[in-house]
């Protein structure tokens, strides 16, 4: 297959994202049973969004091949250029105990992480609570970034979450915003060579549901430790930037029973963050 009319020639056109190539690779049960590949959306966590409110069962996935409007935590733009990177949203709506859904994130993360150590052989950790890093020169560069947004209303329930992930896959350095190159990377980068994107997007469902079976059928604990192995945010000093009030600074000293970041701040007092933007001071 040749690279489309538009395409950047100097990005490598890995065609190999359609629906066959990726069922081709795919070996689970009930995340990615429903599974559609887009040209271009919006936002594949929008579209997926609407999907659940109109009753999409549990384990549908959402794939685009760019977006307009993707969106990263914080509201941030996720940067979706066409035919180079991995784009997906999967919607989970199985009942979880109260105290297992708010993993749901940190799950995502390490589910992220074994994919691409899997096909990629790249040692990788995550900065709290689920930005997935590769340590580089003594510092980190952003590979793959997450947001997982609860649903309401419709047939979803309440419970019902969307798992936006978008990972760098075959994007050069050059392809990046100037702003983004000292702190982004991709699977290209990294490895010297293009990565074929179904295998990797098939992975991915396939850690995503082994995990989520776990989470369901046994609590959080066992993904509590998955995590913390590669949680490079643990044991770091840091700088947590909060919505709606000024950055506070302090120690990462380990996660609540619900995955929140214990901090212990310069005056001594531990606070339980669960919702903000981190940054590694040392």
């Amino acid at each position: 297959m040749s690279p489309p009319p538009d395409f950047p020639l100097s990005i490598p056109f890995d065609p190999s994202l359609s629906l066959d190539r990726i069922r081709a690779h795919l070996n689970t049960r009930e995340i990615g049973a429903t599974l559609s590949v887009h040209e271009e959306v919006d936002s594949t966590n929008r579209i997926l969004a609407d999907l659940a409110r109109a009753g999409a069962s549990h384990g549908t996935v959402v794939v685009a091949e760019s977006q307009t409007a993707g969106r990263g935590r914080l509201g941030r733009p996720w940067i979706s250029p066409r035919g180079v990177n991995l784009y997906a949203s999967i919607l989970l709506t199985t009942a979880y105990a109260s105290s297992a859904i708010t993993w749901i994130p940190l799950l995502a993360a390490v589910a992220v992480v074994r994919a691409i150590t899997t096909l990629a052989g790249l040692s990788l950790r995550v900065k709290w609570p689920n930005d997935v890093l590769v340590p580089r020169d003594g510092g980190e560069r952003k590979l793959a970034g997450i947001l997982v947004e609860a649903i309401s209303g419709g047939q979803a329930g309440a419970k019902a979450v969307v798992v936006g992930i978008g990972i760098n896959v075959n994007m050069p350095a050059e392809a990046f915003p100037e702003g983004l190159r000292p702190s982004a990377t991709s699977l290209l980068i990294e490895t010297g060579h293009s990565v074929a994107r179904a295998p990797l997007l098939a992975a991915l469902l396939g850690e995503m549901e082994r995990l989520h079976n776990q989470l369901r059928d046994h609590g959080a604990d066992g993904i509590a430790a998955a995590y913390q192995s590669l949680c490079d945010t643990l044991g770091k000093q840091v700088r947590i930037e909060l919505a709606g009030s000024g950055p506070i600074e302090g120690t990462a000293e380990g996660l609540a029973p619900d995955g929140a970041l214990r901090l212990r701040t310069r005056e001594g007092k531990i606070l339980e963050i669960r919702a903000g933007d981190v940054v590694h001071l040392r």
